[in-house]
């Protein structure tokens, strides 16, 4: 008898894992890839072997014709890869309303610093957090700092120049993190962070554990994308708590300094913005969650944008002399000094920089859900069957993917700033480019990420020629545990004195 229910019980899981996958064949015969039961179409990238990325990427190539693509999440629940670049503005913009949250779940009783951050909200809250954020990044607000952030940038030189003395050999990344969390430090909180002068200092170690991928931040990452559920019982957070708990008292000395003298500077303009001026008390997790907030907009992606620029510029020496003409052209005028003005007039370093997200773009998709019942367009040009997009149900828009698409960018892997020129940027599709995301849920510190990035860029071009190491492993491979861009092996270079 026993033999029996057993026997019973695995037809059962087997009938339900049929049922579970055979969802796309039964609301319209669906193209898509093969899936796995339990993993879905995901079991590559949780067993190491792909990331997500590249996942997506052949989903997106498997199926040319097609609008959008069938497949299966974790625990075989239905979701759709986007292909056509209207259906991917019709997501991002023109039915917003439609797809107005991320498929990014964090729990507020495990996470509650990640969980200010407006990328990980949605609805009302999503609205009062991208607006608290979004009055501080303004250019009003950015324009200013322009003192602070080259400051920042001579230090760096003069880290360059004195650590080759030693050792020549940099490590891209490293470097970069050093320049953004130094200017993320001063410029939001008035700090010192001591990247370029104490190997020990707290605030650049404490800003590296938010980012540096570890088998738990790996595991949460890939949960919250792909396993919400799952990842809330686990109850694994992305901050580790040594981390919350000195930025919290971080914050908390800062708010003790500005009692005394305010500072024109980011985080003043975002304490002033949550207390009404002084007026109002503010919520602990509020002001610490926000200067989290600081640090991914400021820190981590810029650094990553920043080094693979380097990289390429080293990779490409005839655009890495362009970059410098135009440079040393605009320096002419304001007497060899780097002026805020000036960085306006750096148009070709600014398509450099585009031209690098498009390649390595830090991010690999945007993840939406469907927040209310949407009708997609027919699958394939010769089909006028539409289907119903149900709400809850997933959205991927593979950013990786249609960076690389050939038919989009002529040649995908070669570097060539000139498609971001402003002519060139007219002849294609605006949403063919997603580097800092598009329409409501645009990045909110891109304006800021591109103005530090063009002053450190600018003045160490400046002074050196960036060449690739001979320590640097080609090809230059990705890390495939990580949810953001990371390099496999490192991008390592050499400066030589510019003349």
């Amino acid at each position: 008898m026993f033999g029996l229910y057993v026997a019973l019980a695995v037809l059962a899981v087997c009938l339900y894992f049929k049922w579970t996958l055979s969802y796309w064949h039964r609301v319209g015969n669906i193209a898509g890839p093969k899936p796995f039961p339990i993993f879905g179409n995901l079991l590559e990238q949780f067993t190491g072997q792909k990331h997500f990325g590249e996942i997506f990427e052949e989903m997106y190539r498997s199926f040319p014709q097609a609008s959008w693509v069938g497949f299966y999440k974790m625990a075989n629940q239905p979701a759709i890869v986007v292909r056509d670049l209207d259906l991917v503005r019709d997501v991002l913009v023109s039915n917003f309303s439609s797809f107005n949250e991320n498929d990014f779940h964090v729990d507020e009783t495990v996470d509650p610093l990640v969980a200010f951050n407006p990328f990980a909200q949605s609805g009302e809250r999503w609205k009062e957090r991208r607006g608290q954020m979004s009055t501080i990044f303004t250019s009003n607000r950015i324009r200013p700092t322009f003192p602070l952030v080259q400051l920042v940038a001579d230090d760096f030189v003069q880290y360059i120049d004195g650590t080759r003395k030693t050792n020549g050999h940099f490590e891209a990344k490293d470097i970069c993190a050093k320049y953004t969390i130094n200017v993320v430090a001063s410029v939001a909180f008035g700090l010192d962070a001591e990247s370029f002068t104490n190997p020990d200092a707290e605030f650049p170690r404490m800003g590296n554990a938010l980012f540096t991928p570890t088998w738990k931040t790996a595991i949460r990452s890939h949960l919250a994308l792909f396993a919400p559920g799952l990842a809330k019982l686990l109850r694994v957070g992305f901050v580790p708590q040594y981390v919350d708990q000195w930025f919290r008292r971080m914050v908390k000395e800062v708010i003790n300094q500005r009692k005394d003298s305010k500072r024109n500077d980011l985080f003043q303009a975002l304490y002033d913005n949550l207390s009404d001026n002084g007026t109002l008390d503010v919520d602990e997790n509020q002001v610490v969650g926000h200067s989290v907030t600081f640090l991914t907009e400021g820190f981590e992606t810029s650094s990553t944008m920043m080094s693979y620029l380097l990289y390429e510029l080293a990779v490409n020496p005839t655009i890495q002399d362009r970059v410098v003409e135009e440079l040393r052209s605009v320096l002419k005028e304001t007497d060899g000094k780097l002026t805020e003005p000036s960085l306006h007039k750096l148009v070709y370093m600014e398509a450099a920089m585009l031209e690098t997200l498009r390649m390595h773009s830090p991010v690999f998709t945007l993840p939406r859900v469907c927040t209310k019942d949407f009708q997609l367009p027919p699958q394939f040009p010769n089909e006028t069957k539409q289907v119903t997009l149900k709400r809850g149900t997933s959205v991927v828009i593979p950013v990786f993917a249609i960076h690389n698409d050939p038919e989009i960018y002529p040649k995908p892997n070669v570097f060539d700033p000139d498609r971001f020129l402003e002519e060139n940027r007219k002849s294609r599709h605006r949403y063919a480019f997603l580097g800092f995301g598009e329409g409501p849920r645009l990045c909110v510190g891109m304006k800021f990420a591109l103005h530090q990035s063009k002053i450190g860029i600018a003045t160490l071009l400046n002074n050196y020629r960036v060449k690739l190491s001979p320590k640097q492993e080609l090809p230059l491979e990705f890390a495939r545990n990580s949810f953001l861009l990371q390099s496999k092996s490192g991008i390592w270079l050499n400066f030589e004195d510019r003349k």
